[in-house]
């Protein structure tokens, strides 16, 4: 049973991956004809635990990328939603996304709500484009309104790794990115 899931992704061989993230704070896998594998996480703050999974993106091999938002981290999975790595410097990662293309990039955004205490607004609306073990490569983007700027990019699509597109819920528009 899925509670409020907050995003998908499917891997080469056609697995479904979801984040169940807003009560149950889970990763749940289902085979390419929709059974049940395995699910993963609970509520918490250790490895494999989540505080609001928001996004979930895979690569190539089969690894899964987990937007783990209110832990502030992007908890890596193996095919089989085993934990290979946390990535813990990016922010608050509303939306992930693993590029296409021969090599592949994770872009991870820190969004700024418009809700939040205006003072964390310095510190928050980049996007960072990583290696896919957590290398960060660098950051584009601040929070705010203006073009180039971010609040709570909610969505990402980055087929091409260097034309990005944003979907941002609090500014009511998307956004076209491209990186030289």
């Amino acid at each position: 049973h899925i509670c409020l899931e907050t995003d998908v992704a499917f891997d080469q061989q056609g697995n479904i991956f979801v984040s169940d993230g807003y009560f149950d704070a889970r990763v749940v896998k289902y085979d390419k004809n929709g059974r049940f594998v395995k699910a993963v996480g609970k509520q918490g703050r250790a490895n494999l635990e989540f505080n609001t999974p928001h996004s979930i993106a895979t690569d190539f091999q089969g690894n899964v990328y987990v937007g783990d938002r209110g832990n502030a981290r992007v908890q890596v999975l193996d095919n089989d939603l085993n934990l290979k790595a946390v990535y813990d410097t990016v922010g608050n990662p509303w939306a992930v996304c693993v590029s296409g293309g021969p090599h592949q990039y994770l872009y991870s955004s820190n969004s700024w709500p418009d809700s939040s205490d205006s003072r964390g607004l310095p510190n928050t609306g980049e996007v960072y484009k990583m290696e896919l073990d957590g290398t960060i490569i660098g950051k584009f983007g601040k929070g705010g309104k203006a073009l180039g700027e971010f609040s709570t990019i909610h969505q990402m699509d980055c087929r091409d790794p260097n034309t990005i597109y944003t979907a941002e819920i609090n500014n009511w528009r998307a956004q076209k990115i491209v990186l030289k």
